[in-house]
């Protein structure tokens, strides 16, 4: 039976509904799903009970009240709209004590933010779920009683641009833990997906447009053809902005013209991806920046879940996966190094089996959604007391 009790947290965020193809609203989902101490109350929108083709609509423990305060999902980035619906809804606590902010800083987002805390006159906890587009005077954007980061990377650039270190709390993120899959589950996913059985897949779960890796990707598919003819090479890249969709279909005509079209698919949504990275060999992001993403993408915690080997950029916050030892690291703008990589566990199983065990057991180590939940209720409870 759900609890009668006001909530005590108001989530700002994204809708937390399908497709659930946004770490910022996923982590929201598994945070509140893993919670035991607080009760939450979810922004929404008003058909969340409808299913739509990318996932299931939400299923929320008894201690989480929906919101329905949005007209839809929206886009990648939260519009005027989103920002507006979701200010005027926590003008007024309703019984919340405390407001957790899911979002990268920016300014519309914080101004609003700052305003709806000061009217309502809560605590609040503000989790960066990415990294700005630049660090200089970003203290300026972070009003939060307490400000939540993903990585040590973005804790130390933080304190470096001046956001006092006593309000910075480093948690890491967290997946929903899922059953490892089976050979005849991955069978029936790549059928499902169009993609042969018996052949060597490497997936790209990245973006397009905000860093360099998809480039270095394309750039090594000939060299990873030459080795392995019937290689599937994977762009799994939902279209931002305009730009990408130029991007995508410079790609390929490119291939197309290298005669390379049957050895990569794009796809722009992947239903449920955490089952889709387990049907995969591989899993690679060599990107030179993570902006627009989350400091450890979530996709990469799917992987590691199904004891999938990563390849990434030997760049910070990656490292800080790569210390786990759960995958191969490459320098970033380096399609030799990377097809180097690819076949280093393409060609060696017991170092492809190696590595996805550590992976596995990093994820059970660093990346729980119990202890993430209780990490940052630890910190409400540090924030009500004072």
């Amino acid at each position: 039976m759900r609890s009668k009790k006001r909530p005590d947290v108001l989530i700002v965020s994204k809708p937390v509904v399908p497709p659930w193809d946004d770490s910022a609203k996923n982590i929201v989902l598994y945070q509140v799903n893993n919670s035991r101490r607080y009760t939450y109350r979810v922004m929404t929108t008003r058909d969340s009970r409808r299913n739509n083709a990318f996932g299931d609509s939400p299923t929320f423990q008894a201690n989480v009240v929906p919101a329905p305060i949005y007209d839809d999902g929206g886009k990648y980035a939260a519009g005027l709209a989103q920002n507006v619906r979701a200010l005027v809804h926590g003008l007024l606590p309703q019984g919340a004590r405390l407001y957790h902010y899911f979002f990268a800083p920016n300014k519309m987002s914080s101004t609003a933010g700052r305003v709806q805390k000061s009217i309502a006159r809560v605590k609040s906890v503000q989790t960066v779920c990415s990294v700005p587009a630049e660090f200089e005077n970003v203290s300026r954007l972070l009003f939060a009683d307490r400000i939540v980061v993903l990585s040590e990377n973005t804790k130390k650039r933080l304190e470096e641009a001046g956001v006092p270190a006593h309000k910075l709390r480093l948690v890491r993120p967290s997946i929903q833990k899922r059953p490892i899959l089976g050979d005849d589950e991955k069978k029936k996913i790549r059928l499902a997906m169009r993609l042969p059985l018996d052949v060597p897949v490497v997936l790209f779960p990245g973006d397009l447009e905000f860093s360099s890796a998809a480039q270095t990707i394309a750039d090594a598919v000939p060299k990873l053809v030459e080795k392995y003819p019937d290689i599937k090479v994977v762009f799994a890249c939902r279209s931002k902005t305009p730009g990408a969709e130029s991007i995508r279909a410079r790609f390929e005509r490119g291939f197309e013209q290298a005669g390379l079209a049957d050895n990569v698919v794009f796809f722009e949504h992947v239903p449920r991806m955490p089952d889709f990275v387990g049907a995969c060999d591989l899993v690679v992001l060599p990107a030179d920046s993570l902006y627009a993403k989350m400091d450890t993408p979530l996709v990469l915690l799917e992987a590691m879940a199904q004891r999938v080997p990563l390849v990434l950029a030997d760049i910070p916050p990656l490292d800080e996966l790569l210390a786990m030892k759960c995958g191969l690291g490459v320098p970033p703008k380096d399609p030799g190094a990377l097809v180097g990589a690819v076949a280093r566990l393409l060609d060696d199983e017991q170092l492809r089996v190696e590595t996805g065990r550590r992976g596995l057991a990093a994820i059970n180590e660093n990346f729980d959604p119990k202890r993430m939940a209780e990490q940052i209720e630890d910190i409400y409870d540090e924030v009500l007391a004072e």
